[in-house]
């Protein structure tokens, strides 16, 4: 990744951080899939300069990675967020800062509400004591645990997204809504695997598929 572009979002009294980033990120997942080179993979990456900030987990920046310039000039971003252009500052392409040593794997996070699993403990308990030989409360035990870590991770930052129904006759506001839930993971020691990224812009979870970002204040 050697060019990106910052996008900063702008609330206000009637549009907060939260609804900014659903109308945002909404739209570059739009971007990106119009742009995609695969199926399901685009060459650029996104990038949460601020995340894990006090005040909004996300922060309010939005950072655009590619390899040239000419593939973020591609994109057209600002007219893309034209009918944002009261809520976001987009600033002109730049290269990636040479000095940089730290790196970031952002990934879509994946889990089922705690507290559905929780409701189904005891029959999962039950199912896997009587085919492994196990006891039953020991492994329900391991099952409360477990679902206890997944109620930490929960907590990751999110954006809330709709998704992108192949319904013609379905309304934006008829498509399923749903939490993109990210997680993110530095390293000094990035994976040289040349993987794309999805069409969220988001690195894969697997190791041998996972994409970093440079990772740098700007």
């Amino acid at each position: 990744m050697n060019y990106y572009l910052d996008i900063t979002l702008l609330p206000d009294a009637e549009a907060n951080l939260g609804f900014l980033w659903h109308k945002v990120y909404q739209q570059i997942h739009l971007l990106l899939v119009e742009h995609k080179v695969a199926e399901q993979d685009s060459v650029i990456a996104v990038s949460f300069p601020q995340y894990g900030d006090k005040q909004f987990p996300l922060g309010n920046k939005l950072r655009l990675l590619a390899d040239s310039e000419q593939q973020l000039a591609n994109l057209k971003v600002t007219q893309w967020l034209s009918r944002l252009s009261d809520y976001v500052h987009i600033k002109a392409i730049k290269t990636v800062p040479s000095n940089v040593t730290e790196y970031a794997y952002f990934k879509r996070w994946r889990f089922k509400s705690p507290d559905k699993l929780r409701q189904e403990v005891d029959a999962r308990a039950q199912t896997i004591a009587a085919k492994n030989g196990f006891e039953v409360e020991e492994v329900k035990a391991r099952l409360l645990t477990s679902i206890d870590n997944l109620k930490q991770q929960s907590k990751l930052p999110f954006i809330n997204l709709r998704s992108l129904s192949t319904d013609s006759m379905l309304s934006p506001a008829e498509r399923s809504k749903f939490l993109l839930f990210i997680e993110c993971q530095k390293t000094t020691e990035p994976t040289d695997n040349k993987a794309l990224f999805t069409c969220y812009g988001l690195s894969r979870r697997s190791a041998a598929q996972q994409a970093a970002v440079p990772w740098f204040s700007g």
